[in-house]
């Protein structure tokens, strides 16, 4: 028999066989099969070896600042957490680390060591299409055409490498995902899933439930096989929270250069730079010895993974690993003093980067509600309409917040510089929209020495009541009246446009269109709720007028609308059912105008 995978071949007679025997062994044939070389790679086993130690040997890093032969020496921290995702009963990895605290890296490592040790399919979801591109383009594809060991898999056939998919020789399949949408998480299962930068996912995956519930479906067919590995600095959302919940929790400990003990780095031990010692210093927790940013490396170098829960558990399917800025080699000291610094004396957007960007961890706001005897002591002795004088203010403001029986609004004058201290002009409630312009445009504003103040920009709520009123309102006033929605969630710009072109719920056109900025709202009232911290004779103050004042009841009113909202858990801002909020909104939409006039950078020379 022949054929392209047997060869028929005559064997000869070992010699051993005695000479008897010989004449009925002579002739005889074998047929030797020839096995394919894509067939000999599925039938191979590899050694079982660990993530460090396969990536050592073979993985050629080809981004960031030590592109070359991975080495541990940049990232000492990630040698245990590969050696945790190598064990055969882990099933899960959740990695909270600072930005650069090698998470990728990591991750890349674990998905070469799957693709080459125990192959299997394999989803890496992203955040967003632009991300998954990104890192398929520009971390996946060339490790795996730079690094020999996993070179030998790729494919020949152009379409076995595209962006949905990385089809390799030996039967495995990337899947490169993201997170808002739900169909590139589905149909395929795969005994491996990575994420990466989870907290930047959306809470929901289109109309289903939210992506780290979904892309772990994936796993359903592997039961007792799989792995799963997700990492981010933390947000708010999936990352803090899923590490938490691990069986085991590790953090990073720096041992001491001088006492040998390893410690937690902390603020209260900083050292901040002084004019007779200019250089950031940290107090070790232990000895009281000073480090300097040499001593803090070393301290690194030296540290290691501490247990701080579940060490008693033996075998722990769910690992957490908890990496500060701290721990970090690639920041220093005197960065982390200066966001410390920070953090105490600003608002709650640099709080929130001194929480998920140095100590990894879901900011958690103060929850001191606002009381209204605190609004109160906001109140100047100005009479309403009165703008204070004396080359203070620089423009108005105005705002407004529909309602279906008439729109509330708020007036204010705003100081020279970037510490925006602002002046309650006029507040109160109107039934038309032509009484809204009577109020805002039509009424002169002065100073004590009979200066007039126009109003610049009126920013009104657009949204919820009476839209098409709202659009026919800034038609009229184009440049000095802009519709505004508000938008949810925390996002990285504050402010989105977009063009108008009908009237909600029809067809019909608005003639010349409106343009209609959306804004985070969260944003914006963060700034509010820092401004009514803030003392009546400090920079930077939210004053009111003597009319809000609690012998008022117009004024009672106003306190108890503006103490209305409060910050949840997840840091949202919420308002409870029957609270009314209206002049709360009302100076969210004036810190808004001013920003979209971009006040606080205008120099006296333009008045």
């Amino acid at each position: 028999m022949q054929s392209s995978l047997f060869t028929r071949k005559t064997m000869p007679v070992p010699p051993f066989i005695p000479a008897v025997h010989r004449p009925a062994l002579s002739g005889r044939h074998v047929h030797l099969l020839r096995i394919p070389r894509v067939v000999q790679q599925r039938m191979r086993t590899a050694d079982k070896v660990s993530v460090t130690e396969w990536s050592l040997k073979h993985i050629q890093v080809t981004d960031g600042a030590h592109p070359g032969h991975f080495r541990l020496e940049y990232a000492p921290h990630t040698d245990f957490v590969m050696k945790a995702f190598s064990q055969p009963w882990t099933r899960e990895i959740w990695f909270c680390g600072v930005e650069q605290s090698g998470k990728t890296r990591t991750m890349l490592n674990c998905l070469a060591w799957t693709i080459d040790v125990s192959p299997g399919n394999v989803y890496y979801l992203m955040p967003t299409e632009d991300t998954a591109s990104k890192i398929t383009y520009g971390k996946i594809k060339p490790m795996l055409s730079q690094t020999p060991q996993l070179r030998k898999y790729l494919s020949s056939r152009q379409d076995d490498t595209a962006l949905s998919r990385i089809h390799l020789t030996h039967g495995v399949t990337i899947f490169p995902a993201h997170a808002n949408s739900a169909s590139s998480m589905a149909t395929w299962p795969a005994k491996y899933c990575f994420g990466d930068e989870v907290d930047k996912y959306p809470l929901l995956a289109g109309k289903e439930t939210d992506p780290i519930t979904l892309i772990k479906k994936r796993n359903r067919t592997y039961k007792g096989r799989y792995k799963r590995f997700f990492a981010s600095t933390p947000a708010g959302r999936f990352i803090h929270r899923g590490m938490e919940s691990c069986h085991q929790v590790y953090e990073w400990r720096n041992r001491c250069p001088h006492c040998q003990e390893l410690i937690r780095m902390e603020a209260d031990r900083l050292l901040f730079p002084e004019p007779e010692n200019p250089e950031t210093r940290y107090a070790c927790n232990n000895c009281g010895a000073i480090w300097n940013e040499q001593d803090r490396e070393k301290a690194i170098r030296a540290g290691r993974w501490h247990c701080r829960k579940g060490s008693e558990v033996v075998r722990p399917s769910t690992i957490g690993f908890h990496h500060r800025s701290w721990d970090c080699q690639d920041i220093s000291l005197a960065e982390i003093a200066q966001a410390r610094k920070a953090a105490l004396t600003g608002g709650p957007a640099e709080k929130i980067a001194w929480a998920n960007g140095y100590e990894a961890i879901d900011y958690v706001p103060e929850r001191q509600d606002r009381k209204e005897n605190i609004i109160y002591t906001l109140a100047d002795d100005r009479p309403d309409k009165l703008v204070p004088g004396s080359g203070t203010i620089a423009a108005l403001t105005a705002s407004a917040d529909t309602q279906d029986n008439g729109l509330y609004y708020e007036i204010r004058a705003w100081g020279w510089g970037l510490s925006m201290e602002s002046w309650q002009i006029r507040f109160g409630f109107v039934q038309s929209f032509a009484e809204l312009a009577e109020v805002i445009f039509n009424t002169p504003y002065k100073d004590a020495a009979g200066l007039y103040y126009p109003v610049h920009l009126c920013v009104i709520d657009a949204m919820g009541h009476r839209t098409g009123e709202v659009y026919d309102f800034v038609r009229k006033l184009p440049g000095r009246c802009q519709a505004y929605r508000g938008g949810s969630g925390r996002k990285a710009n504050p402010q989105t446009w977009t063009n108008i072109d009908r009237y909600p719920g029809t067809s019909i056109q608005i003639p010349g269109g409106i343009r209609l900025v959306t804004i985070d709202t969260h944003h914006y009232k963060d700034l509010l709720a820092g401004k009514l911290q803030v003392k009546n004779d400090d920079p930077g103050a939210w004053h009111l007028l003597a009319s809000i004042r609690d012998d008022n009841p117009h004024g009672a009113d106003y306190a108890r609308q503006m103490c209305a909202e409060y910050v949840d858990e997840r840091n949202h801002w919420q308002c409870p059912d029957g609270k009314a909020n209206h002049f709360w909104d009302c100076g969210v939409m004036n810190l808004v105008a001013a920003d979209l006039l971009q006040i606080k950078y205008w120099s006296k020379g333009e008045q």
